[in-house]
């Protein structure tokens, strides 16, 4: 057997080792896009946003901007701006927010069940729970809409990190001062990511509505809308 030269067994180890290092640096840089797409949209939810419900029937649009806290009366429906969310601190004393819930969100596919407060409670934002948006009516009333958002990512409050799992027909619960409601998604889309939600609902359903951002696009935010049963 022909012995390989020593100044060739050190370029094919060279090389070797330059292959192995443009391997792990590869996979390192798609780590670190992906967590900068959840950090992109981890911000995004800190944003204000600005809430706009048309009034004309089925196939009309209701647009969330987000936040404000008057309702003003247009031609248009009520407009309501949403309070910007807490700026976060470096140090936080612990709250139970359990006390504070009444409800809770539960969808059984991706094992979710995270709590609500009141509308008006301070620890309704996005930062700490998942966050009931003006102007939602809740689930027991009729016709009405009850929107939900949350971040997606990695973060410790990334409720909805996997709802991108979801699919039409799948189940989820909305539990209401101590009652069951039900419902079923009719329609899943994305929006582009501008200040704007574009909510496209029946008005003659009493509907749930979640919003959470994209996985892995920090162009768009996904919205789910289901009719309850």
């Amino acid at each position: 057997m022909k012995n390989i030269p020593y100044n060739k067994k050190i370029v094919i180890g060279v090389l070797a080792v330059f292959a192995g290092l443009s391997l792990l640096l590869s996979n390192y840089y798609n780590e670190k896009k992906f967590e900068v797409f959840d950090e992109m949209n981890e911000l995004y939810y800190n944003e204000l946003v600005h809430l706009d419900e048309d009034v004309e029937e089925l196939e009309s649009d209701v647009i969330i901007d987000e936040p404000v806290v008057e309702v003003t009366t247009t031609k248009r429906g009520n407009v309501v701006d949403i309070p910007q969310t807490e700026p976060r601190t470096t140090k936080k004393r612990a709250v139970d927010y359990n006390k504070y819930y009444v409800g809770y969100v539960s969808i059984p596919k991706i094992n979710l069940r995270k709590g609500f407060t009141e509308i008006n409670n301070r620890y309704n934002t996005v930062s700490r729970n998942v966050q009931v948006i003006k102007p939602s009516t809740y689930p027991d009333a009729n016709k009405g809409n009850f929107i939900l958002a949350a971040h997606s990512g990695t973060s410790s409050v990334s409720f909805f990190k996997d709802l991108y799992k979801l699919k039409l027909n799948d189940e989820v619960i909305i539990t209401y001062k101590d009652k069951e409601y039900k419902y079923i998604i009719k329609n899943i889309y994305t929006d582009t990511k501008d200040g704007n939600v574009t909510i496209k609902r029946n008005k003659d359903k009493t509907t749930l509505t979640l919003i959470t951002c994209t996985k892995n696009d920090n162009k768009t935010q996904t919205i789910y809308i289901a009719e309850r049963i």
